[in-house]
């Protein structure tokens, strides 16, 4: 869980680093080790802007060989917290906002940490030792079954048209 202190901080900047491991309704099948954020908070009275950037190493399927790799995601982050305001007052506008009450110790930031990281991974999951080698490198019988005409098409290629 990934937890911003909010209380008994003075206006002005200040530098933070958090850390913490997804848990909950939070845990997913790619994030599974500790997230780290590292960044500044500005605060003004009964608002706390954090802007900063969340890393982790993600847990990925590669696309052409199915093993399993491990690949650093990162992702910047940008949460609005608000203390105390009622609740009729409140928008739900922004995704990124965090309402609290007056008396909370903690800010529970997990749930837009991840989402931001897992907007940052990759659509094609590749591992690194297959960066830049095709698919017939990888798997060269792929190569002798286009040679020997046994693709699935070829059949198809015979038929002829009424």
């Amino acid at each position: 869980m990934l937890l911003l202190n909010a209380q008994g901080l003075s206006n002005g900047k200040h530098y933070i680093e958090i850390s913490g491991i997804a848990d909950g309704d939070f845990k997913s099948e790619i994030i599974d080790s500790e997230v780290f954020i590292e960044g500044s908070i500005r605060v003004h009275n009964d608002r706390i802007i954090l802007n900063g950037k969340a890393w982790t190493s993600a847990r990925l399927i590669c696309d052409l060989s199915l093993e399993e790799y491990r690949e650093r995601i990162e992702a910047e982050v940008n949460i609005n917290i608000i203390k105390g305001m009622k609740e009729e007052y409140r928008t739900e506008k922004d995704e990124n906002i965090i309402y609290v009450g007056e008396e909370e110790k903690n800010v529970n930031i997990t749930e837009i940490v991840i989402q931001e990281l897992l907007v940052k991974v990759p659509m094609k999951k590749v591992a690194p030792q297959y960066k830049d080698k095709d698919i017939e490198e990888i798997y060269p019988e792929i190569k002798e079954i286009k040679k020997e005409g046994l693709s699935p098409f070829d059949i198809l290629k015979n038929l002829k048209h009424n």
